[in-house]
């Protein structure tokens, strides 16, 4: 029953993206993976929900849910996003990390560079910076596959001091 849902969900996206026009920072995306850590030969989860909006009021707004090995991180953020070229943009954001647990909630800054290959490959490559919780602070390069002209699949690897992230992304793209 799970794969006939992930397959109806999957069929729906791709319908759904055949004929909207893209923006390449307006997105909903969800990743997952796993997380390697280099103190342990144990390894752990990773689920990611993100969206970003550019808007007319707010240059770009950003919303990730993060489950990184049974810790979960909600960001909500603000940034701008400038085009270089017809084919790349670079993009900074400022999130509001709210922790579960008694963790302090934080800042983050997230610095990063899309570029298109070809007219079905991107590559992105950004470097995330957190006020107060210096081991999350990573960077990650991503490799995406455009099935259609709005819906994407990617792999992801992000390295951070004690740990590293290899995951799989479906993004939709508006």
């Amino acid at each position: 029953m799970k794969r006939i849902m992930a397959a109806g969900i999957a069929a729906t996206a791709i319908c759904l993206s055949m004929n909207a026009n893209a923006s390449s920072m307006t997105y909903v995306d969800y990743s997952i993976g796993t997380v390697d850590y280099d103190s342990s030969s144990s390894s752990g989860d990773y689920s990611a929900f993100t969206a970003s909006i550019e808007t007319p009021i707010l240059p770009l707004i950003s919303i990730e849910s993060i489950d990184l090995n049974d810790s979960n991180i909600l960001k909500l953020g603000i940034g701008a996003s400038i085009g270089i070229g017809s084919a790349s943009n670079i993009y900074g954001l400022v999130h509001y990390n709210d922790y579960e647990g008694n963790t302090d909630s934080d800042i983050s800054f997230r610095v990063g560079i899309n570029s298109t290959i070809s007219d079905r490959l991107e590559v992105r490559l950004s470097h995330t910076m957190y006020s107060d919780q210096d081991g999350l602070d990573n960077t990650k390069l991503s490799l995406g596959y455009y099935l259609t002209q709005n819906f994407s699949v990617s792999g992801n690897y992000a390295v951070a001091d004690t740990y590293n992230i290899m995951s799989a992304t479906a993004r939709l793209s508006f």
